[in-house]
C-alpha cells in the first residue's frame, strides 16, 4: 500500500481501481497466479466484520481519511511550520475549512482540501467564551452527531452567539432563555455540556474519538458510514448478525473465517459452482441423492447426519439439523447447552469439509468416529493453549501500595443514554479510624459516560478539599480517567474539566489517582446509580447513608 503517497496526494480513480483489483485477485486466487472465482462483490468484502464483510479498505475513502489527517494538522497546530507555510500561501485571513479559491494551487494543496467534506462532517466547536460560535449555524451541540441548535419555533435571533445564552457575568447557562429558545432535547444536551468558560477561546475538536483528536481510523469509519447513508436502504431479512457472530466464536481465526464463508456462500460445492456458470455435476458425490448445496454438505448428507448423531451436539427431528442453513448455524451459535463438549462444533464442521474433499478428489472415505475424534482433539488442544496464554495478566494501570492506611475515596459515575440525568457517587473511608463519608448527586446527562467519570472525580476532589482532607488516594474503575489525568494533553476534548482537576490536585499535600476493578467499587457505584434513578435534583454529602439507600 502506498501509504506515504496517499497521505500527501489524492490518487486517481484509475489507480485506486487497479490497486483494489490486485488485492481482490490475490485474495480469491488459489495460487497467487490465477484470478480465481470472486464469490462476493468487492464492496461487500470492504464492509466491517460486524456488518457482514471482511474489513478490506475502500482505497478512495482511505485516501480521504489520510488526507483529512493533514487538514486536521493545519487546524489543530496553527503554529507549526507546516501550517504557517500553507497559511501564508493559501488562506492568510481565513481557515483551511473555508472554501477559498486559490491562484495556481499545488496538487498537494488540492489533495488536502479535497478532504474538507469529511472533516466538516466530523468536527465540533467546543465552547469556551462562545463569542465566535453561531447558535444556529455552527456544529456545537453534542448529539449523536455534531450539529447546530434547533429552535422551538420562529427564529427571531438569526445572529445569536453562544455567549448570548450564558448568564451575564457568569460561566453558566441561562436556563430561562434556553427554555424560551430551544426544544427540551436540546436543553438537556446543552445543560449536560461541561460548563463554558468565558476566559477560554473556542476550539475545534473531532467528535468521533474519546480524546477529541482526529484519527485515520475514525475518519475512515465516518467516510464509510456516509457512503452507506447515500446508498439505497436494504429491505427484507439479512444474515449480518450471523456473519458478525462468526468472528466471536471461540475457535481459531481460520475456522472463524470458514464459518463466515459458509454463511456468505463462498464455498465451492456443486450447486454454487453451477450457479456461477461452471459446467459440473451439481449432485453430491458422497450420496448422489440431492444437489450439493452448502447446507447439504455440512448438515444433510447421510454420512454427515451420522456424524452429527454420534457427536456430543444434541440432534432432534425438525429442530436440528433442518433444511435451512441459517437456521442450523443459528442453532449452533445460540441454542446449544452450556457444555464445553458442545464448543467443538467449528472443528466438526471443518473436518466434515475435509472429509468431503478427500472423497471428491481422492475417493477416500472417512469413518464418522474418525471425524469426531479429530475435531475433539483439535478443540481440546486449542482450549488448552488459550488457558496457558491467559495465565499471565497485565495490570491496566499503575496502582499505589494496597496497604495504604490513610484516606481513600472511591468514585464512580452512572450514565445511561435513555435517562435525562447522570449520577455521581463517592465513598470516602479511613482504614485506621474507620471513619466514613458518602457523597451522591445527579446532574444533566453529558454526551458520554466518560464525561461523567471525569465529573465525579472532580466533584470528589472538591468535597475532600472542603473537608480539609489533604492526603488522599482516589480510586476509580475507569482506566481512561487514570490515563487522561496523567497525560491531559492527549485528551483535549476534556480540557476544561482536566484543568480543574489539575488545579484541585495542587491543593492537596498528597494526592494519587489509581485504578481498581469494578467489583471493588460497588459502594460508589450504588450511590451513583441510586442518584441517577431519582426524578429530581439531589445533592447529598454526609457521614450517614441517605434515606433512599437502605444499605451498601
Amino acid at each position: 500500500m502506498p501509504m506515504h503517497i496517499m497521505s500527501c496526494f489524492r490518487l486517481s480513480k484509475g489507480v485506486t481501481n487497479k490497486l483494489s483489483s490486485a488485492v481482490s485477485n490475490f485474495w480469491w486466487s488459489n495460487n497467487g497466479q490465477t484470478r480465481g472465482i470472486h464469490w462476493l462483490a468487492w464492496n461487500k468484502l470492504c464492509k466491517h466484520k460486524s456488518e457482514s464483510g471482511l474489513g478490506f479498505r475502500v482505497l478512495e475513502d482511505f485516501n480521504t481519511a489520510l488526507l483529512a489527517k493533514q487538514l486536521w494538522r493545519l487546524l489543530d497546530s496553527p503554529g507549526s511550520l507546516f501550517s504557517r507555510v500553507f497559511k501564508g500561501r493559501y488562506y492568510r485571513n481565513a481557515t483551511p475549512l473555508d472554501p477559498i479559491k486559490s491562484y495556481s494551487p499545488s496538487y498537494g494543496w488540492q489533495s488536502i482540501v479535497s478532504a474538507r467534506p469529511l472533516v466538516n462532517k466530523g468536527f465540533i466547536k467546543r465552547v469556551g467564551s462562545g463569542s465566535s460560535i453561531s447558535v444556529w449555524d455552527d456544529p456545537w451541540i453534542l448529539a449523536s452527531r455534531p450539529r447546530s441548535a434547533q429552535g422551538n419555533g420562529i427564529n427571531y435571533y438569526p445572529h445569536l452567539r453562544v455567549r448570548d445564552i450564558m448568564t451575564p457575568g457568569k460561566s453558566t447557562w441561562n436556563l430561562p432563555l434556553l427554555n424560551q429558545l430551544f426544544e427540551s432535547t436540546d436543553i438537556s444536551l446543552i445543560m449536560g455540556m461541561p460548563t463554558a468558560q468565558r476566559d477560554r477561546p473556542n476550539s475545534l475538536r473531532w467528535f468521533y474519538t474519546k480524546t477529541g483528536q482526529y484519527t485515520v481510523k475514525s475518519g475512515y469509519t465516518l467516510a464509510e458510514r456516509s457512503r452507506e447513508d447515500d446508498t439505497r436502504p436494504h429491505f427484507g431479512p439479512d444474515v449480518c448478525r450471523l456473519q458478525a457472530q462468526a468472528w466471536k466464536i471461540p475457535c481459531t481465526q481460520k475456522l472463524q473465517h470458514f464459518l463466515w464463508q459458509i454463511l456468505s456462500g463462498c464455498i465451492s460445492v456443486g450447486a454454487r459452482l453451477r450457479s456461477r456458470g461452471i459446467q459440473t455435476d451439481p449432485l453430491c458425490m458422497r450420496c448422489g441423492m440431492a444437489a450439493e448445496t452448502i447446507n447439504h454438505m455440512v448438515f444433510e448428507c447421510p454420512p454427515v447426519l451420522q456424524v452429527w448423531a454420534l457427536s456430543p451436539v444434541p440432534t432432534a427431528i425438525s429442530r436440528f439439523p433442518t433444511e435451512g442453513l441459517f437456521t442450523n448455524v443459528a442453532h449452533l451459535f445460540w441454542n446449544l447447552p452450556d457444555d464445553d463438549r458442545m464448543r467443538m462444533y467449528p472443528w466438526l464442521i471443518w473436518f466434515i469439509w475435509k472429509a468431503r474433499n478427500d472423497k471428491v478428489f481422492s475417493n477416500v472415505d472417512w469413518d464418522p468416529y474418525e471425524i469426531i475424534n479429530h475435531a475433539a482433539a483439535e478443540a481440546s488442544a486449542w482450549a488448552s493453549a488459550q488457558t496457558r496464554q491467559g495465565a499471565v495478566s497485565v495490570p491496566l494501570a499503575d496502582t499505589v501500595d494496597s496497604g495504604f492506611m490513610g484516606d481513600r475515596c472511591q468514585v464512580d459515575g452512572a450514565w445511561k443514554e435513555s435517562d435525562s440525568r447522570a449520577g455521581l457517587g463517592w465513598y470516602n473511608f479511613n482504614m485506621e479510624t474507620g471513619e466514613e463519608h458518602f457523597g451522591t448527586c445527579n446532574l444533566w446527562r453529558g454526551i458520554s459516560s466518560l464525561q461523567t467519570e471525569v465529573e465525579v472525580l472532580l466533584w470528589a476532589m472538591q468535597c475532600m478539599l472542603r473537608h480539609n482532607k489533604l492526603e488522599m488516594v482516589f480510586e476509580t474503575d475507569c482506566s481512561d480517567v487514570v490515563q487522561m489525568v496523567s497525560k491531559p494533553e492527549e485528551w483535549p476534548v476534556f480540557r476544561i474539566l482536566l484543568d480543574e482537576i489539575d488545579r484541585c490536585r495542587r491543593c492537596f499535600t498528597s494526592c494519587s489517582i489509581m485504578y481498581i476493578s469494578r467489583t471493588n467499587n460497588t459502594k460508589a457505584d450504588k450511590l451513583a446509580r441510586s442518584a441517577r434513578a431519582l426524578p429530581t435534583s439531589v445533592y447529598y454529602v454526609n457521614s450517614v447513608l441517605p434515606a433512599w439507600i437502605p444499605e451498601l
